[in-house]
């Protein structure tokens, strides 16, 4: 039951709990469908490397070749601040924490890359 329930609402569910029963509202029973229906969406999508841009997939195939990213600036002509950011949003995208994550998962996914 939620608090901006209607009167004739709030006296269905008196008289059903009054009843022995249970109660839920319309309104109540419609958001939780609703949360249910896009929690289930976001679990079924596992993040893959598809998900990444062009220069993001290129940034992880040079970090699978064990490059550092003052060689991966280099070798791409951008500041190493901007390797560092395409690294954090790989990380962030792959849903990757921990120090070494990413290079296992470059490691692991190398073939994917070429």
């Amino acid at each position: 039951m939620l608090k901006d329930s209607a009167i004739g609402d709030i006296v269905a569910s008196v008289k059903a709990v009054a009843a022995g029963q249970n109660y839920i509202s319309q309104m109540l029973a419609t958001y939780l469908v609703n949360r249910s229906r896009r929690l289930a969406t976001f679990v079924q999508h596992t993040p893959t490397i598809s998900d990444l841009t062009p220069t993001e997939r290129r940034v992880l195939r040079e970090i699978a070749d064990h490059k550092t990213s003052r060689e991966i600036a280099a070798e791409l002509f951008i500041s190493i601040r901007t390797v560092e950011r395409h690294r954090l949003n790989i990380c962030n995208k792959l849903d990757l924490h921990g120090s070494n994550a990413l290079i296992r998962f470059a490691l692991e996914n190398k073939q994917q890359l070429i």
